[in-house]
């Protein structure tokens, strides 16, 4: 929808962010691009961006960098004013204490922020648990010490993650109480002198859940939870996000998180066994779908504050399977090719470790070795087998979410969406009723090659033909290897004494 036909329709929702100043934290990460872009759309005043800086490039930079660089910014080209004038930095750092905001700053934000977005967080599924509580835990906690002197704030919303709450098979639309006291354990992080002995008990301090991240998920939201007396608050739950769906364009995304690493490695040929159920309910959705259910859903909490606004955005109410995906994007082979590829697609799952675990041996590390052989022979650096590594160091941390089945409860979000009035439904589309899967899965193949890999649509067909020399080469090594199969095969009946054998394999052609 072009910003013209937006600003041509009014609507309960848009005209809630007019005028008004947002203190967006994570503005610089997939979710926050994806807000910055909307609520321009929407009119805001301003748009408070908390950024740091990063290796030498001062937050001001950074924010231009992503400006120029982002397709998402689909107005900045033509209108670089109407992004500029509404962004201002706020330098600062959301695992530092305090946010390491200045006093300046500091009175800025207090004075002007009508809505708190807080979006950022540390997303590394394999972070420690020191860096993991600064980040995902304290600083919630502290930039809620923040909202809480802000005079004219209407509302708090913390983007959280279903997986928040995954040590239970259903998860309902509710706050839960976590095991350890969250500001307990930030007094802990901070005072702890022997931080190496206290890494090494994490394990256990996580226990059942299966990382940092989803534990200090877990823990940010008792700590916006104590605070729900003191400001209206909205928690939002998205399962695993993926490229949008359609809002502002087509299959944007930036990063190889989760679901996109797994179709990103199966498209270029380096991810060929996958440990997986196949028949298990996928917990994926559409970034933009999770961008217009949060402001919609932090729109009704600002009108009903008394409630407990927990909101679940997955996509229960019209699911797909690992399988049916799977199947979509093999759709695509031989249709959308890289250039940049390891080899051809050959993307293969089982729902059992080990003969996963067995399998990596023939189709990722025995193929790096021959990979990084070449590169040898080359005179180039081998890295495949490194390369795989880190895919393998990714799967892992996949598996826990890919073989296990969730129920997340929808109902309330669901009366959020069924209480829109048809234009915000129209303005703001977050339905999870309105996902097509099939849809989804080419344009989700199409925006990782373009986005992701960097590489434009019109050379796929140069991508394509690269392909067909592949699979003819590949079908060729298959026949090669099959023969030899049954040549030893041949070899070791003949071996164990089976009689005529020759003659029998003669009678039977003919049969």
């Amino acid at each position: 929808m072009s910003l013209e036909e937006f600003n041509a329709n009014k609507s309960p929702v848009k005209d809630f962010y007019h005028g008004k100043t947002v203190l967006l934290t994570g503005g610089s990460g997939f979710l926050g691009k994806l807000f910055i872009e909307k609520l321009i759309k929407c009119g805001v005043r301003e748009i408070l961006l908390l950024l740091r800086s990063k290796k030498g490039v001062s937050p001001e930079e950074r924010l231009h960098a992503l400006l120029k660089k982002e397709a998402v910014f689909i107005n900045y080209q033509q209108q670089p004013e109407l992004y500029l004038d509404r962004l201002k930095v706020i330098e600062g750092d959301i695992s530092r204490p305090g946010l390491a905001i200045s006093n300046d700053d500091l009175d800025y934000v207090i004075k002007h922020t009508n809505i708190v977005l807080h979006s950022a967080a540390d997303v590394r599924f394999d972070e420690s648990m020191k860096e993991s509580v600064e980040t995902n835990v304290r600083g919630t906690d502290h930039l809620l010490n923040i909202a809480e002197k802000c005079a004219n704030l209407e509302v708090f919303v913390y983007v959280s993650s279903a997986f928040s709450q995954c040590i239970k098979e259903s998860v309902e639309e509710k706050f839960y109480t976590p095991n350890i006291d969250p500001l307990e354990l930030i007094k802990m992080m901070e005072n702890e002198p022997r931080l190496d002995e206290l890494e090494a008990v994490s394990k256990k301090m996580v226990e059942p859940w299966p990382n940092t991240y989803s534990f200090t998920k877990a823990l940010a939201e008792e700590v916006v939870r104590r605070r729900r007396d003191k400001m209206p608050i909205a928690i939002v739950r998205p399962s695993i996000v993926t490229s949008t769906y359609a809002d502002p364009i087509v299959g944007w995304t930036d990063n190889f998180y989760g679901f996109n690493g797994v179709v990103s490695g199966a498209g270029t040929g380096v991810l060929r066994i996958f440990h997986i159920r196949d028949e298990y309910k996928a917990d994926i959705i559409p970034a933009d779908i999770v961008i217009n259910g949060t402001l919609v859903a932090a729109h009704y909490a600002a009108k009903h504050p008394a409630e407990e606004n927990v909101f679940n955005c997955t996509m229960d109410e019209n699911h797909t399977t690992w399988g049916d995906i799977r199947n979509d994007c093999l759709s695509q082979k031989g249709v959308v090719a890289v250039k940049k590829s390891l080899w051809i697609p050959t993307y293969n799952t089982t729902r059992y470790y080990y003969v996963a675990s067995f399998l990596q041996v023939f189709y990722h590390l025995l193929p790096a070795v021959f990979f990084d052989l070449v590169l040898r022979c080359r005179g180039e650096k081998p890295q495949i087998l490194r390369l795989y590594r880190k895919v393998h160091r990714f799967s892992d941390v996949l598996r826990f979410f890919t073989n296990h089945q969730f129920q997340f409860a929808t109902k309330r979000m669901r009366q959020v969406v069924d209480g829109m009035e048809i234009v915000d439904r129209h303005l703001f589309p977050c339905d999870m009723k309105s996902v097509v899967w099939s849809k989804f899965g080419v344009n989700h193949i199409r925006g990782c090659r373009v986005y992701l890999l960097g590489e434009p649509w019109d050379t796929n067909e140069e991508a394509l033909q690269i392909y067909r020399r592949r699979r003819l080469i590949h079908l060729l090594m298959l026949g090669v290897i099959y023969s030899m199969y049954v040549v030893v095969g041949l070899r070791l009946l003949e071996a164990a004494g089976v009689p005529d054998l020759r003659s029998f394999l003669g009678c039977t052609q003919f049969a």
